[in-house]
């Protein structure tokens, strides 16, 4: 069982004992982060009867590979053809609906950042959020402290898992975490044999894999469309033709570890990342959240 930590000191030294266990001689030290609860949160006032039904979710699964909150391996064949049978058609609606605030904002249109602002307002996609920032992903994790259930702390090393999942398609000893633009098809391998990142990604994009070819989350790095996604450093995984690729990964071990937050602890942690200057004002900024944390100060 994962020890439980009940201070923001006992936090950082989890994730420091972590970060030994995935980090080899050579590698770029650089974790991801990423809070997660184990169930589906009630009320406060719900009733037994609910609380005996709550449904725990299925860890590290995106949006749209997540059905009722729990799906099992039995789910998981029938839960990717939905996805691909559907994901074309939400695409395309976006992308009729977004070019104004495309144009608005400067961003190119493109099909991967069409994908990314998917994700960010509010549409199921096959991407999972992660931040670079250990201590927004702490924020995370305690920000509702009315809920008095543990919070876990995801840590991914992604270059690692990059690594692992280049390998099912051509041995690279260096991976990088790729910002992806193009979306035009093309050969996986150029002229010298080496894996073409671009078409890589395009096939992760496009759901286009081979039936007998296991494609596992890759780690990319979005455009960051705006403020908050700036600030909260933001980053994704995203998931090919293995619905629950990271949780059910046979090597997870070397790329993905977790740690536990004492549920009961949640608002003392929360006053020691404010005095880091760590709040929802610096997670969200806008006046929005200014205005809550003027509340919150004075109340």
């Amino acid at each position: 069982m994962d020890k439980k930590a009940e201070s923001l000191s006992e936090i950082i030294e989890l994730i420091k004992s972590e970060f030994k266990s995935l980090s080899r001689e050579g590698d770029i030290r650089n974790l991801w982060f990423r809070a997660e609860k184990d169930f589906i949160p009630l009320e406060e006032n719900a009733s037994l009867e609910d609380k005996i039904k709550a449904v725990p979710f299925t860890p590290l699964l995106p949006n749209a590979y997540r059905v009722s909150g729990k799906v099992t391996e039995d789910d998981y064949t029938s839960v990717y053809e939905n996805v691909k049978a559907i994901e074309d058609n939400l695409k395309a609606e976006f992308s009729r609906n977004s070019m104004m605030f495309l144009n608005q904002n400067r961003i190119e249109n493109n099909e991967w950042n069409n994908y990314f602002l998917m994700q960010h307002y509010g549409l199921n996609t096959r991407l999972l959020d992660w931040t670079e920032s250990a201590l927004v992903a702490i924020y995370f994790a305690i920000r509702e402290d009315v809920k008095k259930g543990d919070a876990k702390i995801w840590i991914l090393n992604p270059y690692m898992l990059n690594r692992l999942t280049y390998q099912k398609y051509s041995k690279i000893d260096s991976p990088i975490i790729y910002f992806p633009q193009s979306s035009k098809k093309k050969s996986l391998f150029d002229e010298d044999k080496k894996l073409d990142l671009d078409e890589f990604c395009r096939m992760y994009l496009k759901m286009d894999f081979d039936s007998d070819k296991k494609a596992f989350p890759l780690a990319i790095y979005p455009y960051l469309f705006d403020e908050r996604m700036k600030a909260q450093k933001a980053c994704f995984t995203i998931f090919g033709n293995e619905v629950n690729g990271l949780f059910n990964h046979p090597n997870k071990q070397h790329f993905l570890k977790s740690i536990m937050i004492d549920g009961s602890k949640k608002s003392d942690i929360k006053n020691e990342l404010k005095w880091l200057g760590i709040s929802e004002e610096s997670v969200y900024p806008g006046l929005n959240s200014n205005c809550k944390s003027i509340r919150e100060k004075y109340n």
